[in-house]
């Protein structure tokens, strides 16, 4: 009679631990998926720019965050915080880190905890970012002035970079330029075959939902999107831009890369690194100087 009583109990507590473990499942198959962690490949794989510092930032609990510092010989030249999207780690992205040294920047780069020599573990949203943070903190501490200060994130890093930007302690910086960038992940298995399962969204265990957060951007934002982009629609980028604005808020600004792919919008000439300039000449306007901390005419010393 007691086995008979406790019976409800014991079936409760096994649906119990089958959900549980199903959501272990499903929370390390998502971040298997979204992260598609890779060494990297003869195609696409590179050393290091010549000149790259190499190092490790270590966190609290002794994890590390391989990282690479190219410096630019000005002191006075501005610095990025680059955040790279899934799959492509510091070795893969070689060729747009590049593309910020030949703009005149001083380039932090970053592996996220998961990613080639950092820490091995699962990443997750919430690792990336305290991971984007600890490199904030390194960049501010090389370059002390914010003014001269930007993220820069591609594709996934871009949710990366939004989520940064919203933390409470991170240290101040300049401009968020967010490259291929998409709305929520949500919004991303909207575009797939999956998009007709009912509920599927109520099981997305990594949002990342830059789309109901970017408001909260208290710097100027530039989006950059290829044309041409068959893995995250350009049109993401334009309802991320309508999701910021606020009324006499920060810059936000969309420039369409005509023709660009996913990953292609930094080979594409002038027109990218137009954008980057008049972005950072325009965001440094609003606060009074040439983009390098000196004074204009209209405004004050920073």
């Amino acid at each position: 009679m007691r086995i008979r009583r406790l019976l409800p109990l014991i079936i409760l507590v096994c649906l119990l631990l089958v959900a549980a473990g199903s959501y272990i499942w499903l929370d390390r198959w998502q971040r298997q998926t979204i992260f598609s962690v890779e060494l990297g490949d003869s195609r696409w794989w590179r050393e290091a720019p010549q000149g790259t510092e190499v190092f490790d930032i270590t966190l609290k609990n002794g994890e590390k965050i391989h990282s690479w510092y190219i410096a630019n010989p000005n002191p006075q030249a501005p610095s990025v915080l680059y955040l790279h999207g899934s799959r492509w780690n510091l070795n893969g992205s070689v060729f747009r880190i590049e593309r910020w040294l030949e703009m005149g920047f001083s380039v932090l780069a970053i592996d996220y905890r998961g990613f080639g020599e950092s820490s091995h573990v699962l990443p997750s949203q919430g690792t990336a970012t305290q991971d984007a943070n600890a490199a904030l903190q390194e960049l501010a501490r090389r370059q002390p002035d914010p003014a001269r200060r930007f993220v820069y994130g591609h594709s996934l890093g871009g949710a990366v970079a939004v989520a940064l930007a919203v933390q409470a302690d991170q240290p101040e910086f300049a401009g968020l330029i967010l490259e291929s960038t998409f709305t929520s992940i949500e919004s991303m298995i909207g575009n797939t075959r999956y998009a007709h399962i009912p509920g599927l969204a109520m099981l997305v265990t990594q949002p990342f939902n830059s789309i109901g957060t970017i408001q909260s951007v208290k710097v100027p934002i530039l989006f950059l999107h290829g044309t041409a982009d068959s893995v995250v629609p350009h049109s993401m980028s334009d309802a991320l831009r309508a999701a910021a604005e606020k009324p006499n808020g920060p810059l936000r600004r969309v420039v369409k890369i005509e023709g660009a792919s996913h990953s292609g919008a930094s080979r594409s000439g002038e027109a990218y690194e137009n954008a980057i300039r008049e972005f950072i000449a325009m965001g440094a306007q609003a606060k009074g100087d040439d983009g390098l901390g000196r004074r204009t005419a209209t405004g004050e010393n920073h």
